[in-house]
């Protein structure tokens, strides 16, 4: 009821003044630029570029980073759920900071982790450096395309994407490249959220969170989103609906195909986060499998 009452006193704060909003507060904002066509190279740099932008404050992002021993307890509920098996050769595909590499490992996991952020990888390394000798399982990072893994068909007894789909320009080339380096029988992971549904509720949620936070944090948050030539280049730049992540794994030739809800989890993260985070932080959130 606070938070529905805040909204709607910014929803007035916008309607006088005009819908003026500070700098950096809105969605990849970067005027005067032509969001014409872009090669795929091109694409992939301005993807990395962002990313290692974003590695240094990466794991303390509520949502990204795990920030506390009760979601790390909740992941692992839903990975040991899903992927039952023990010592499991899995694929981290775009692993980031590698937060779920860690986890899996923990769980007795051979993890394989690739990102196309050269930072990213490199605070995943430092991890697997400092963990490395107090887990069971092992981890491995090396730089590499979410869209195309570097490795040969059938090397892996499962895959786990996490917060990726969304970023991909090629999503549907995606889903096929990571059943082709799942063994048969193998499983497929992806999770991932609609972050913005495009309706009016969302738009005043997600632009106030994000002054708040920048009046809170003293950021300018505008170098960490796409810049308009790389969003409309992206598919689902806002987020990947449910049925959509599931037609793309029919498309790719998975049988047996369920989804779940992360409402829990999302519950979790949003109960250790601070209250500009929190009004902004809500989608239909979900984890969506398939065999090969």
């Amino acid at each position: 009821m606070v938070e529905q009452r805040i909204i709607l006193i910014f929803i007035l704060i916008l309607f006088f003044t005009g819908g003026v909003i500070p700098s950096g507060m809105i969605h990849g904002q970067e005027m005067g630029k032509d969001p014409g066509a872009y090669d795929q190279d091109r694409i992939k740099a301005e993807i990395s570029k962002r990313w290692d932008h974003s590695s240094e404050k990466y794991d303390s992002h509520h949502g990204h980073g795990v920030q506390s021993q009760e979601e790390a307890a909740a992941w692992k509920e839903l990975f040991g759920t899903l992927m039952p098996g023990k010592g499991l050769r899995i694929l981290d595909a775009g692993c980031g900071t590698g937060e779920m590499s860690l986890l899996l490992a923990e769980m007795g996991h051979e993890v394989y982790g690739i990102d196309i952020s050269e930072k990213m990888l490199a605070i995943a390394e430092e991890k697997a450096r400092q963990k490395g000798e107090s887990i069971p399982g092992r981890m491995h990072f090396q730089l590499g395309d979410a869209e195309d893994p570097p490795f040969e068909d059938g090397f892996f007894d499962a895959v786990v994407v996490r917060h990726v789909l969304w970023t991909l320009p090629n999503p549907q080339k995606a889903v096929d490249s990571w059943r082709r380096v799942t063994q048969d029988n193998g499983k497929v992971i992806v999770i991932d959220a609609l972050w913005d549904d495009g309706s009016f509720t969302t738009a005043v949620r997600r632009k106030f969170g994000r002054w708040l936070r920048s009046m809170a944090e003293k950021t300018d948050s505008s170098q960490s989103h796409y810049t308009p030539g790389i969003e409309v280049k992206l598919p689902h730049a806002k987020g990947v609906p449910l049925n959509t992540a599931r037609e793309y794994m029919e498309n790719a030739g998975f049988r047996d195909i369920q989804d779940r809800q992360l409402e829990q989890l999302g519950d979790i993260q949003r109960k250790h986060m601070p209250f500009w985070y929190r009004v902004s932080y809500k989608s239909d959130y979900y984890a969506v499998c398939g065999l090969k």
